[in-house]
């Protein structure tokens, strides 16, 4: 199987990273992944524990998206590396323009694993029409398309009604936290593991910590934006590894989600809601419609009024979660990367490539 990433395999772990290892339990995977020639330090995941997969590194090059003939270099190099993609009897496809280096002759069976909006994540109006172009083929050549929200499955069902399967993400935590009973204190911490990018809605979190002093913002993960500032009340711990995460938030009272709500989010399965169920802890999220699913455990809000008014009241009574240990176990079961992938596996098993 060539597993085709849209990311670098030294990114934070996410969804690419882990279904590839779950495959590669089961099948003779070559992940080849994209790396930036610069950059290469804003996110490494060097203490991540060796994973043994083959693995093909495809180098992005500067300026391929803003200057046209860089670009068709870096399609002729990535074309070039992938040549032998006939040898695979499943291609396995997480960005929607890498389907421009398998041709129409490629005769395996061909999985498109669409994690979110990528169209929308595209500012370029000429990367935003091939990344739709490119995005329509693939839904119409694959034998399988997986969405992770309703929203994307909305957006994709007119193109590949049969082929179209919901596999929402999940957690991997083997051992989680008991949930968090609330306790009254003068000073509340309060987390978020994540992406900080343009989505995260700065103006929410300072205006809270300088209203209530007795909170204490933790902001963990890659850093995107020039906005992430230390402030009063707001602390930036940079980038921690996936599996000492609950080491690091045993302390946290509450996890937050606080999202500015745009195309992109509205099409987001948060992986760390999961998570934050996983650490038994309080949880406060703006709302949008694909949340529905975590509403038993997640507080809502959607407006800086309804944070605001929320806060005060959590403070006073806290932070208790919920949910319960019961429904955290359930939940927790049924919503697990192994189960993710139990599906994903019978799916690709009823496929009959060609030799």
């Amino acid at each position: 199987m060539l597993y085709i990433m849209g990311v670098d395999w030294e990114w934070i772990y996410q969804r690419p990273h882990v279904i590839a290892e779950y495959l590669n339990g089961d099948y003779d995977v070559t992940v080849a992944y994209s790396v930036k020639i610069w950059d290469r330090h804003i996110v490494k995941n060097a203490e991540r524990k060796p994973v043994e997969i083959q693995k093909l590194r495809m180098w992005t090059f500067p300026f391929q998206r803003k200057s046209r003939l860089i670009g068709k270099i870096a399609d002729w190099y990535k074309k070039n590396l992938l040549r032998n993609y006939q040898q695979y009897a499943y291609i396995y496809i997480s960005y929607p323009t890498d389907i421009e280096y398998i041709p129409e002759d490629y005769k395996g069976g061909l999985i498109y694993d669409c994690i979110d909006d990528y169209k929308q994540m595209c500012r370029d109006a000429y990367w935003q029409e091939r990344i739709q172009r490119d995005e329509n083929i693939l839904l119409q050549r694959s034998d399988i398309v997986f969405v992770t929200s309703q929203n994307l499955w909305k957006k994709k069902v007119d193109f590949c009604q049969d082929s179209l399967h919901l596999i929402r993400n999940g957690t991997g935590f083997s051992k989680i936290f008991d949930v968090k009973q609330e306790e009254k204190k003068k000073r509340y911490l309060i987390g978020y593991i994540g992406t900080i990018a343009e989505w995260f809605d700065f103006s929410l979190i300072k205006t809270s910590s300088r209203k209530y002093r007795e909170l204490e913002y933790h902001l963990i993960g890659p850093n995107l934006t020039t906005e992430c500032q230390e402030d009063m009340g707001i602390i930036y711990d940079g980038i921690v590894e996936h599996d000492k995460l609950q080491e690091h938030v045993e302390e946290y009272d509450c996890m937050i989600m606080p999202f500015i709500v745009n195309e992109i989010v509205k099409a987001v399965d948060p992986v760390k809601l999961y998570e934050y169920i996983a650490f038994g802890k309080c949880i406060i999220s703006v709302y949008y419609e694909e949340l529905e699913y975590f509403r038993e455990f997640v507080y809502f809000y959607r407006t800086e009024e309804e944070y605001s008014d929320l806060m005060e009241r959590l403070i006073r009574q806290g932070f208790p979660p919920k949910y319960s240990e019961k429904q955290q176990e359930v939940f927790l079961a049924e919503n697990s990367w192994e189960e993710r992938y139990r599906k994903i596996r019978q799916l690709i098993e009823r496929l009959n490539p060609q030799e």
